[in-house]
């Protein structure tokens, strides 16, 4: 599974952190007259790295008066380094985030939320999709969590060409999708409707939650009462697990969906566009489409990955950090992130969509007639605990206890009462509350 598949969620002791290490940065000056300022960052593949420095190569190069060091994390250190450094007042002066990251070093008050919002409202609000901007408000919804820069989506991915040997259209809707998955189903012969995950697991949760919300259901309503256990959740639960049946056998995970839908085993799968180089490899990019689930909307999952800017620091540092991330933000720069991963990452910005130097790139011709699906899953992005206009940090203990992906399994694989589990995962959610 790639690395961004699945959000990265803090560890519990980031959210036990006191404001008492977020305190202002010791205001030094350098020898050199120049402002030092910090970004750490996940790109440490050396490919990745020599990207990033070019771009911070460029920015000094207009900008000579600052100093930007890159500081590449590895995953498996990223939390604890982002809990250490933010608790001591440590923390660098630009961030990159998974949107649930933000969320929780906003909460921590490890980001300054003012920053943020003045790069935004700089380029202008107009210039992101919708989704991207939706789900990375602040929990009061009067800021962002960070500065989106990219993100991923996940979908219903589509073999076009094994439907036309059926006389088939793509489908748009519930009905439509399940018709498919019906006219498919073959177990004996190894061929399926649809690659679903149902294990216990977040991608189970991240999956089952484009069919609730394209019912209008969430996991809280907007003043955070829990919805949970509601007519609209019950339907998407009986509809998920009735599709389920015209998928594998079994509890199954990231690997059997990728696996079912690249082997031409199933003509439909649930997953992100990090899926792409695989069936690009396979040798069917052109054959492929990209549908939301899609009832009362259209429902995309994904995650935005944002730059934070780090409380506490002095004006300098501040203002420095500003210049760089907005330079991010520039169409040309943009694109020179993205390039990093051709592919999995994709443009949070509408305009980038339309530029030769992102369209162009021969790692991505294969997708390129797949740009305004991925484009429409962007701005249709939606997630649990995000509503009306609000990003419920609890929603990071849901996913974390587990209550969600549960009553999936439970009912799925198990067989359970749907009735009885959507009242436990209630119980459950509330519990959390108190």
């Amino acid at each position: 599974m790639k690395r961004k598949l699945v959000f990265a969620v803090l560890i519990a002791a980031m959210t036990t952190m006191v404001v008492s290490g977020c305190g202002k940065k010791e205001e030094t000056k350098s020898e050199d007259g120049k402002v030092h300022i910090q970004f750490m960052h996940q790109q440490v593949e050396q490919e990745r790295q020599d990207a990033v420095q070019a771009i911070i190569d460029d920015f000094e190069a207009k900008n000579p008066d600052i100093v930007v060091e890159s500081i590449p994390v590895n995953e498996d250190d990223y939390d604890s380094k982002i809990t250490a450094q933010g608790g001591s007042g440590e923390l660098a002066d630009i961030i990159e985030y998974s949107q649930d990251q933000a969320k929780t070093s906003v909460a921590n008050q490890f980001t300054d939320v003012d920053a943020v919002k003045e790069v935004i409202e700089g380029k202008g609000e107009d210039a992101f999709y919708e989704g991207a901007l939706s789900v990375t408000k602040t929990e009061d919804g009067e800021s962002y969590v960070g500065v989106p820069i990219s993100s991923w989506v996940q979908g219903i991915w589509v073999n076009k060409a094994m439907l036309d040997e059926k006389g088939l259209e793509v489908p748009k809707t519930w009905d439509e999708v399940l018709n498919v998955a019906k006219a498919f189903y073959d177990p004996d012969n190894r061929m399926y409707g649809i690659a679903l995950p149902t294990s216990d697991s977040a991608f189970t949760e991240q999956v089952f939650s484009q069919f609730a919300l394209s019912n209008g259901a969430n996991i809280f309503d907007g003043d955070k009462n829990v919805t949970v256990n509601t007519p609209e959740m019950k339907e998407a639960l009986e509809y998920y697990k009735e599709l389920a049946a015209y998928s594998m056998p079994g509890s199954t995970e990231v690997a059997d969906v990728n696996d079912a839908f690249v082997g031409k085993n199933a003509p439909m799968a649930m997953y992100s566009t990090y899926i792409l180089g695989n069936v690009e490899e396979a040798g069917f990019a052109e054959d492929l489409e990209l549908v939301l689930p899609n009832k009362k909307s259209e429902a995309a999952y994904g995650c935005i990955t944002v730059l934070g800017i780090s409380a506490g620091a002095d004006a300098e540092k501040t203002e420095a950090a500003k210049k760089f991330v907005s330079f991010m933000l520039e169409d040309e720069n943009n694109v020179n992130w993205l390039n990093m991963a051709p592919g999995g990452i994709q443009p949070v910005l509408k305009s980038v969509d339309e530029m030769p130097e992102y369209t162009d790139l021969e790692e991505r011709q294969a997708f390129v007639h797949l740009n305004d699906s991925i484009a429409n899953a962007v701005d249709n992005l939606q997630l649990f605990g995000v509503v009306d206009g609000k990003n419920f940090t609890e929603m990071g203990d849901v996913t974390n206890t587990g209550a969600i992906s549960k009553m999936i399994n439970n009912v799925v694989v198990q067989n359970a009462d749907v009735d009885t589990e959507l009242e436990t995962a209630q119980t459950s959610v509330e519990g959390l509350l108190k």
